[in-house]
């Protein structure tokens, strides 16, 4: 009896069934097949090691949402990888690589002990006197944060580790005991100078012709680096909501809005809809344009949401707790489970052409199990670091405790009890960016609009925090009845701007939001790309620059270094303590803040002093760019007084403008 002939299988179906170590490389994305276990058949995850000996000629495999690897043999692996994807770990080694060069380490502070004793002998030795004498004024005691949630707080929120908490808080109160004293006599000193990575941190660079610029000697206050360096938008970068207050803004029916960069759906939150131009009609065609395939999958999520709200108010007021703690929370309750996975159902039945990274965290989190309450926890922990806490900012007892109990476990607009882990910001695929250290609601939210409602309310036991889920969820019921009665329709393309250009101009956008993407192109690349976006006419542009402070001389206090500046800087520390007190006094803040505020004076010396005095002339230099190639008129250009409970959005710069020399802005502000 002859052999039976072996069929031959063609290269490609070898490569597809029995990758080499060359065709299956560290980071690339795969699944299993074929397996005896069948719980890890069709499962997907990222090689983590490859064939060795020792391994049995295995590869490596962390299964998404496993803990450790499991050994897989080749035949098993189906390559799936898209050519230059990263892990998730090699975009967190990157992001702290980036933050080493512009951070001091833990090491160079002072640790709460030494703080504390510090503390203690300021307090058992210095007089009032002498505490004018160095400081200026007399410095009040830092009320004990830590003893007043645990004794009078209700102690810790559930789930949150005792030793994490215990230190997390320890340091915070000293942090906020010793600030921002402690630096003022710093800076106040001759022989301060500043860093090498303070410096780096200020610039956003250390290229060496922004170096020369800065540190030539020729340079006065005002100064513009004219030859910048654009860096684009790092890949390891991942926001759960916007890093940025929403700004209020008038949309029009019968229009179509474009929202590049958008992150989340804040500006239909924030902004007002209004009766549509004159020969047009329908719903507002709100347009995202997102190169965050986690942005575009968690809004789908979040709008799906929005469509499903319930009529009935019972419902309805379940449904849009729900929708905030998706959007905003780390944790939430058993009815979101339900809700989230009732939305996720739609949207992976649905024959809609996903972009293949937004397909894949929806069908990752349609299959994932509720997330784990406990490891929840531990990732809020890992992302939460105490230099940026803000509850020492807040005067009244009830607000530092309701802040303490936000800072340690992020839970926002819980009711009754958080049950899971938001599944949509800790439970994603292998190769999507980190989690984001110190995300906080109140980057996000309006600061001026919650302080009106902590002002207005007629509950005196109400904190800062339960204000701010207030005003979150009246702009969800917002735009959950817009949706309803169908006055907006949603689109988002997965895309970076550049692509789409021709796209957003077929469209004939009435109004375009640009977030800060100006901060990572050439200035004169993106008014040619907006130009061209708006090529049709009529449109209104709005955006804002975070970074514009990298490239003008003399908007940090640190740019005023040297014994000879050593009264310029003692001037512009008491000049901005004077009009944080004037701000806050005026605004109605000071019986709610602290003033000056427990921060380091490069804050306040930059955001309520310096910053002011040059970014009128920063924007006539941006919009002048734009001016080499045509019309451009500027609607209005504004300083945002940002959250101080915010680390981010201090030096924002807000502004509208337009490239169509018909439009005049005489009364757009009347829309808003």
């Amino acid at each position: 009896m002859g052999k039976k002939s072996k069929k031959i299988k063609s290269p490609v179906a070898v490569a597809a069934s029995k990758p080499t170590s060359q065709e299956v490389v560290l980071g690339d994305r795969v699944s299993l097949k074929d397996l005896k276990s069948t719980s890890y058949n069709g499962k997907l995850g990222v090689i983590v090691s490859i064939p060795k000996k020792a391994n049995d000629d295995r590869y490596g495999v962390l299964v998404d949402g496993a803990d450790t690897p499991v050994a897989i043999r080749s035949q098993n692996i189906t390559w799936m990888a898209r050519s230059g994807r990263k892990s998730t770990l090699q975009l967190r080694e990157e992001r702290d690589w980036m933050i080493s060069h512009t951070e001091r380490p833990r090491e160079e502070f002072c640790s709460a002990d030494q703080m504390a004793m510090m503390r203690m002998m300021m307090t058992m030795f210095m007089t009032e006197e002498q505490q004018v004498a160095l400081y200026g004024r007399t410095i009040d005691p830092m009320p004990n944060f830590q003893n007043e949630l645990m004794e009078e707080g209700g102690g810790l929120p559930v789930g949150v580790d005792y030793d994490w908490a215990n230190s997390y808080l320890r340091l915070s109160f000293e942090n906020a005991s010793a600030n921002p004293q402690m630096f003022e006599v710093v800076f106040k000193s001759e022989s301060y100078k500043p860093e090498p990575c303070d410096i780096a941190k200020r610039l956003g660079s250390t290229h060496p012709t922004q170096l020369d610029w800065y540190l030539g000697g020729d340079v006065v206050p005002g100064c513009i680096f004219t030859k910048r360096f654009a860096q684009p938008y790092r890949d390891f970068f991942r926001h759960s909501f916007s890093n940025q207050a929403y700004r209020k803004e008038a949309l029009l029916l019968g229009t179509t809005h474009v929202a590049v960069g958008f992150v989340d759906l804040g500006l239909l939150l924030a902004s007002t809809l209004h009766d549509p131009p004159k020969g047009r009609e329908g719903p507002l065609h709100f347009l995202g344009v997102e190169m965050s395939a986690y942005a575009v999958a968690k809004t789908h999520v979040i709008w799906e949401m929005l469509k499903q709200t319930h009529s009935s108010e019972a419902h309805r007021d379940d449904h849009i707790r729900s929708i905030t703690q998706v959007w905003f929370s780390s944790t939430w309750e058993e009815k979101t489970e339900t809700a989230v996975n009732a939305a996720l159902a739609v949207l992976t039945s649905s024959k809609r052409d996903y972009h293949c990274d937004v397909l894949e965290l929806l069908n990752h989190w349609a299959n994932a199990l509720p997330f784990p309450l406990a490891k929840a926890r531990a990732f809020i922990a890992n992302a939460t670091k105490d230099s940026f806490s803000s509850i020492g900012h807040l005067l009244q007892k009830r607000d530092r405790i309701a802040l303490a109990k936000y800072e340690l476990s992020r839970d926002f607009g819980i009711k009754d009890r958080a049950a899971y882990g938001n599944k949509l910001m800790f439970d994603c695929p292998d190769g999507t960016p980190p989690l984001e250290n110190d995300e906080t609601v109140f980057s996000a939210l309006n600061w001026y609009e919650v302080m009106d409602l902590v002002k207005s309310s007629s509950l005196s036991t109400q904190t800062l925090v339960q204000a701010a889920e207030a005003f979150a969820s009246a702009g969800i019921r917002k735009i959950a009845s817009w949706a309803a009665e169908e006055k907006v329709v949603v689109e988002l393309k997965c895309s970076s701007v550049q692509d789409v250009v021709e796209f957003i101009s077929s469209r004939k956008p009435w109004t375009m939001s640009w977030s800060n993407i100006c901060d990572y192109v050439d200035y004169s690349d993106f008014h040619q790309m907006a130009r061209r976006c708006s090529a049709h006419g009529d449109t209104i542009h709005f955006g804002y620059s975070m970074n514009w402070v990298q490239i003008v001389f003399g908007v940090f206090i640190f740019d005023f270094a040297g014994p000879d500046c050593v009264e310029i800087r003692s001037h512009i520390i008491d000049a901005a303590n004077k009009a944080v007190q004037e701000s806050y006094t005026r605004l109605g803040w000071d019986q709610h803040l602290r003033s000056p505020p427990p921060t380091n004076p490069i804050n306040t010396t930059s955001h309520h002093c310096l910053e002011y005095l040059h970014f009128r002339s920063w924007c006539d230099y941006f919009f002048g760019i734009a001016r080499r190639d045509g019309p451009c008129q500027v609607g209005n250009v504004e300083h945002a007084f940002s959250s101080p409970l915010s680390r981010t959005g201090a030096s924002t710069v807000n502004f509208s403008w337009t490239y169509d020399a018909d439009i005049h802005f005489n009364n757009i502000a009347d829309l808003a």
